[in-house]
């Protein structure tokens, strides 16, 4: 009984529009990004609070100064040492490898990168790098939904899915942004959006968000009072605000470019560059170091001078571009906040010196210049803009903020003709994703929601008594396997014809292949698998049919279908041929 409601299960996954089976699947991935959010978090806090100054996780600015420059130098070698014993293709980390994995790899992340992931992220964190949880978050949250689904044997549609759900759970538990966490995935990771597809990531980030409060509490990531503009005038100023985020979104993708030059190099080397860098920048400002949300609150409430926060923007974007593009894994959401709140803050000091009766409060800009970047940086305004919101609880600055996003995305992407920080890292490591609408459609469905199920299989020789009972039985489809193991499958149009002409009061065995004119080969195709893969499957080896089987039914009746392309053509009204 259980394994026939487990066959039942995987079958309504098969399709994109199966509610309540895909709210369970969120529900799951929530709960266990969750989990491993919280033990990421723990990891990472608990060693920093009991030898950082004060007790404090970020506090690497009371260290002693020599420790600026061996923290990050000496994480990064050890990093880099460790790294030389893992193959390249599971040193892929991060976001981008989610993004490929999602729309290239068929939803599924392999167990060696989330180890590596989470492994290295934690040891680039507590040494100082200059980076963000949030990557490494999303990874290991979206990997392991991704391996629980796999476990499960669920289709593969179904683990796109599930790698979305412990996206969006990740960032949902990470800042405590359940609606951010979700407008992410859809817009960075997913690339579109879906009534559908709404559901089980919604359920994911409410269920990590609810966990993670459970554990560290409801706290509001940026207190701060309600501020807003306090004039229309002040409108241009934002504009420009939201300009310089484009400038500076647009650096530091531009110098991630050059870094991505030299992808090819040794690891060693390159992490060993990336926490030179690192510690030579942090003996200007060692508030670079690490996550930096103690720097971030420090600019919100005006500890800094307006030099200071010029040189915390410039030292924190390139030491972040420079780690993130030398394969440093380590996540760049968080640095996009900082970047842009120190811009942010910078801009709101100069403002209030040329308009003293004009100017907003000082956190304000800080605010303004965090959306802006941030929703540069990664392409994703809409997130950006939901971040901001829920991490401060301010309604009052949706408007000014979107006047903000927008001229920072407009810049970054018509004027310099950018991509986001992960697609260029894509880009670089030759991982193009597709992301038209028809090849998104034929990735959220299985194969076994199309295939069609009405067939026979039968011998190449048919007895007199087995033509009869296929004229007997309403058969569509006819699979022949040939001596060498080929699968033929003919369409009830051309084998009736055949079959009814012959004269079944006579004893007679028939050669369907020698007979049959309209035949045509069909390549074999696991039933888990997208239609996307169908289609890549058909054009690969030149055909126009497969053969659906199910390779994990132990019990029952054999789950096995057909699949033609004129099915796919009728099915989305389209001509498919890639």
């Amino acid at each position: 009984m259980l394994n026939k409601g487990i066959v039942n299960f995987r079958r309504r996954l098969a399709s994109p529009d199966a509610a309540l089976p895909y709210a369970i699947l969120g529900l799951a991935a929530g709960a266990i990004t969750a989990v491993l959010m919280i033990i990421f978090r723990l990891m990472l806090e608990w060693p920093l609070a009991a030898w950082l100054p004060d007790q404090s996780a970020e506090n690497f600015e009371d260290l002693p100064r020599h420790w600026y420059f061996i923290l990050p130098v000496s994480g990064a070698l050890l990093l880099g040492l460790l790294m030389t014993f893992v193959t390249p293709a599971h040193r892929f980390t991060g976001i981008p490898h989610v993004i490929a994995a999602l729309h290239n790899g068929r939803g599924r992340l392999p167990l060696k990168n989330i180890i590596v992931q989470f492994v290295g992220g934690l040891i680039a964190l507590l040494t100082g790098q200059s980076g963000g949880r949030e990557g490494p978050a999303v990874h290991i949250g979206a990997g392991a939904s991704s391996q629980a689904g796999a476990q499960l044997k669920l289709p593969n549609n179904s683990l796109r899915v599930m790698t979305a759900c412990g996206t969006a759970a990740a960032i949902a538990a990470s800042f405590n942004t359940p609606i951010a966490g979700v407008i992410f995935a859809m817009e960075v990771v997913m690339m579109e959006y879906t009534v559908a597809g709404f559901i089980p990531v919604i359920l994911a980030a409410v269920t990590a968000t609810t966990l993670s409060q459970a554990v560290f509490g409801a706290v509001v990531f940026l207190p701060s009072s309600q501020v807003t503009m306090t004039s229309l005038l002040e409108l241009p100023f934002i504009a420009l605000l939201g300009c310089f985020a484009g400038v500076l979104s647009s650096t530091f993708v531009l110098i991630q470019q050059q870094c991505l030059l030299i992808i090819n190099r040794p690891i060693w080397l390159r992490l060993g560059l990336a926490g030179l860098f690192t510690g030579l920048c942090a003996l200007l400002a060692p508030e670079i170091l690490g996550i930096g949300y103690d720097s971030l609150q420090a600019t919100l409430i005006g500890d800094y001078s307006l030099q200071f926060l010029l040189l915390l923007t410039a030292l924190k974007l390139a030491a972040t571009a420079v780690s993130c593009g030398l394969g440093m894994p380590i996540g760049i959401i968080g640095p996009s906040l900082l970047v842009g709140a120190f811009a942010g803050g910078a801009m709101g000091d100069i403002g209030a010196q040329l308009f003293p009766n004009l100017a907003a409060e000082h956190s304000f800009y800080v605010l303004m210049g965090m959306a802006a970047v941030m929703g540069a940086i990664l392409n994703a305004p809409l997130a950006a803009l939901l971040a901001i919101i829920e991490l401060t609880h301010n309604l009052n600055i949706i408007f000014p903020a979107m006047l903000a996003v927008i001229a920072a995305h407009l810049i970054h992407k018509e004027l310099f003709g950018l991509q986001s920080a992960h697609q260029t890292t894509l880009l670089a490591m030759q991982q193009a994703v597709r992301s038209n609408p028809l090849t998104l459609a034929l990735l959220r469905t299985s194969a076994a929601a199309l295939m069609d199920r009405n067939l026979r299989h039968v011998g190449q020789h048919l007895t007199t008594a087995e033509q009869q009972k296929l004229l007997d039985t309403p058969v569509r489809w006819l699979v022949i396997t040939n001596p060498e193991g080929q699968r033929i499958v003919v369409h009830r149009e051309h084998w009736l014809p055949v079959i009814s002409t012959m004269n079944l009061d006579e004893e007679q065995t028939i050669d369907l292949l020698a007979a049959l004119e309209h035949r045509r080969r069909a390549a074999v195709f696991e039933i888990n698998g997208t239609l996307m893969e169908a289609l890549e499957t058909m054009n690969r080896e030149g055909l126009d049919s497969l053969f659906v089987y199910n390779a994990y039914q132990r019990q029952g009746p054999p789950d096995e279908g057909i699949i033609t392309r004129e099915g796919l053509s009728d099915y989305y009204n389209l001509p498919i041929r890639f």
